[in-house]
This record gives structure tokens, sequence and C-alpha cells, in this order.
């Protein structure tokens, strides 16, 4: 009669390793970090004037309703993928969209006159309209709804 409790040692520490292994890979793991609901995904194109806006650039999307925020940074194409709290994934419902300018990184010379107490310019971003910036008052709205979803922004 063999069962798992009448195997020989090295036999019984390898089916206790797969059932564990099995278990992990079926389900055994930590849930999602997104707060209860239908989800979907997001993805797309933010360009100005039909050019893609500078890379690191970001695209924020805000719940009208949740107040909860998904976001991602923009590639040198254009192109996004949303994430909520570190999930491919967000939540469905009624969306206010930003754009936010790259952070930049000073150069040397710049660095110095900061640490000098000089005030710097602010840089220029063209490409991001000032209207964009905020999501609560850029007039930009999308409905996110279950599955896939394409949303492209071209900023004039």
């Amino acid at each position: 009669m063999h069962n798992l409790f009448m195997m020989n040692q090295p036999k019984q520490v390898f089916m206790s390793g797969l059932i564990v292994a099995v278990m992990c890979l079926v389900g055994c793991g930590g849930g999602s970090n997104l707060p209860k609901g239908e989800t979907g995904t997001v993805t797309g194109k933010v360009t100005f004037n039909g050019k893609p806006v500078p890379e690191g650039a970001s695209i924020v999307f805000l719940h009208k309703d949740k107040g909860i925020t998904a976001s991602s940074v923009i590639a040198a194409d254009g192109s996004y993928a949303l994430r909520m709290r570190r999930e491919p994934a967000i939540l469905t419902g009624k969306y206010q969209i930003g754009i936010t300018p790259p952070t930049v990184e000073l150069t040397p010379e710049e660095a110095q006159a900061v640490n000098e107490g000089k005030e710097l310019p602010p840089k220029e971003w063209p490409e991001i309209p000032e209207k964009y910036r905020n999501p609560e008052s850029s007039g930009v709205l999308y409905t996110v709804n279950a599955g896939e979803n394409t949303f492209d922004l071209d900023m004039k």
C-alpha cells in the first residue's frame, strides 16, 4: 500500500515540496492592491500636434468618484500603459486626465547656482500646454470600461 504517509523519506520530502509548489501556483499568494470593483486596462499614445510628447512625461487619470489615481510614464514614441497601485489594471469609471512634464535633472552649473541661492527660470514645456497639466482643470474626460481600453490624446 503506497500513500503519502507510507513512502520513504526522500519521496515524502519531494511530494510535500511538490504539493506546496502547486498550491502556490494555483493561488496561495497575496491579493491585489486595488480597491474592490470592476477593472480594465488602459493603453494609448499622447501627442502634441501629432508628435509624441517628451519622453519621461506622465499621464495621470484621476477617478471622479473615488479620487484614486492611475498613472504611467510616457515612452519616447508617446505610448503608455496605466498602472494603479502597482497593478496593470485600474478601476472602471469616469476619469479626469492630466499630463505632467518630465522631471529634469539639473546640470552641474544649475546645481551650483541653486546651491548659491540663485533661482533658476522654470523649464518650458511647450509640447505640454498648461491647461493639460492638472487633471481637475484639463477638461479631458474618459470612461474606463471592463476589459481592454485604448485612449489616445492629441493635445493642441
